[in-house]
């Protein structure tokens, strides 16, 4: 088996995979969409953004635990089908993924999600999705092509946050109130 460090992502209607693999040591993690996204929206926060950094941080802990680094680098282009806030479909397509300077090779380099904006538009993001696929047809408009694509070239270096035990934690926000 290969020693070269790999990051495969892959999404579905329910969950977005991440997993890190260095020869036969790996990690994976999962984010639940269902739970994430009716947080978000029951709270009135904002999907995409929240997701985005969700996303970002998955990738960096999954990473960290087979490739112990002080900083990840990301670059991807980030997609949406109009603002940011006011997205309901984004792509991230990963270009670049760095633990220090070890480079990752990337599987699975697109996560796609659709229909984001209520939870009302997810859930029949989802049957339309199943649909499309039962009946092997593809959709009518690519959203991609259309005029209303906004792309935004992502370069971000995450750097890993020193642990404390909560003695010291707690000694410095003493020291924090005390000021």
């Amino acid at each position: 088996m290969s020693e070269e460090p790999i990051l495969v992502i892959k999404d579905n209607d329910s969950t977005i995979g991440i997993r890190a693999r260095v020869g036969e040591e790996f990690s994976e993690h999962e984010i639940q969409l269902s739970v994430i996204l009716a947080y978000y929206w029951d709270n009135g926060l904002p999907v995409i953004e929240n997701l985005v950094d969700l996303f970002e941080s998955s990738v960096k802990r999954t990473v960290n635990e087979v490739i112990p680094h002080e900083n990840l680098f990301l670059k991807y282009n980030l997609i949406t089908d109009d603002e940011i806030s006011q997205a309901s479909r984004f792509e991230i397509h990963l270009q670049e993924v760095k633990a220090d300077d070890q480079n990752l090779r990337l599987d699975g380099k697109i996560l796609a999600l659709k229909g984001l904006s209520s939870k009302e538009e997810y859930s029949k993001g989802i049957l339309d999705k199943i649909n499309i696929l039962n009946s092997n047809e593809s959709e009518v408009e690519d959203w991609r092509e259309s005029d209303s694509k906004v792309e935004k070239l992502v370069e971000k270096n995450i750097p890993t946050e020193k642990k404390m035990s909560f003695k010291e934690f707690a000694r410095q926000q003493r020291e924090k109130n005390s000021n």
